[in-house]
């Protein structure tokens, strides 16, 4: 089996409580022997589930959340300023 280590970054904004926040996940993507793709992701060393299929917002515990490209809650937080 090969693994790549990539890392990503995510913005995330809930539709219930409107909170925003900004991760950066490292991921090791594993092929293996059948061709099935394994992700494991990380965030600040520790494994976490996938914050691509069931993410949860870290204020209100709700499961509304929107998932945009890095920057957009910075950059949002910049504006209201």
């Amino acid at each position: 089996m090969d693994t790549k280590h990539v890392r990503r970054a995510y913005s995330f904004v809930c539709l219930d409580c409107g909170h925003g926040w900004e991760s950066a996940y490292d991921i090791d993507v594993t092929v293996d022997d059948r061709g099935q793709i394994i992700a494991a992701y990380h965030l600040g060393g520790k494994l976490v589930p996938s914050p691509l299929q069931s993410p949860r917002c870290p204020d209100c515990e709700g499961r509304k959340i929107r998932i945009m490209r890095p920057g957009r809650v910075a950059s949002a937080r910049l504006h209201e300023r």
